[in-house]
């Protein structure tokens, strides 16, 4: 028993892996709001006016029946995006924003805006933000994108944000958004870290063994005292 907990502790050497999601709704499946809070279990939608628009969509979705869609026809100087607040962020915690994305514009004329913006919800107040990642997406066909992030002191909500926008890209472009994910990152076995530390218990196993085996032959084979 002793050493099926050195091993399981041996397999505990870290690196990085991700819990269950935290956002509602990261499928798209069910409409998107554009009413205001709150905005925790919600999507909510924005634009810049003009041609700038943010709903649900069915053309061409990752997986289920619906996507995002985000698209900006030849307007200067607006966007358009949703977004979405978790609630029960623990400061210090390494959280990771992924999902799927893909343009049915050819070339695509927009920029693309993903970021995680730190709260503080009882003040209502902003902590700090990601930089801006700019996902590289696909003709016609989704790509992944990933923005891994720690969460600063004071925060307890993350605002998980996709937009797109024409300030310095072009004016024209359309983005689907599909099975996007939130997750506080938690600890996995590392292989190579791990079966090295694990070789090392099985060495000290095994020289304890041994060692037990010659105090047990000394003591089975010195000549009983007269």
């Amino acid at each position: 028993m002793r050493l099926l907990l050195i091993i399981a502790a041996a397999l505990g050497v870290c690196t990085t892996g991700a819990w269950a999601n935290m956002l509602t709704n990261p499928g798209f499946e069910d409409p998107i709001t554009m009413d205001g809070p709150p905005f925790v279990g919600f999507w909510e939608g924005f634009s810049g006016g003009g041609t700038a628009s943010a709903t649900n969509a069915s053309d061409m979705p990752h997986s289920g029946a619906q996507h995002l869609s985000l698209s900006i026809d030849d307007t200067d100087n607006t966007f358009a995006g949703a977004f979405q607040d978790v609630a029960g962020i623990t400061p210090g915690m390494e959280y990771t924003y992924s999902g799927f994305n893909l343009t049915t514009t050819n070339p695509l004329g927009v920029g693309i805006e993903v970021r995680i913006e730190w709260r503080d919800s009882i003040n209502d107040v902003e902590i700090a933000r990601t930089p801006n990642l700019s996902p590289t997406v696909s003709l016609n066909s989704y790509s992944s994108f990933m923005l891994n992030a720690i969460a600063p002191a004071g925060s307890d909500t993350a605002r998980v944000v996709y937009a797109i926008e024409t300030f310095s890209i072009g004016t024209t472009g359309t983005v689907y958004v599909d099975d996007v994910d939130f997750s506080l990152n938690r600890i996995i076995p590392e292989p190579s870290s791990a079966m090295l530390l694990l070789g090392g218990v099985l060495v000290a196993c095994h020289r304890r063994g041994r060692a037990n085996r010659q105090s047990i032959d000394y003591f089975v084979e010195a000549p009983l005292p007269r």
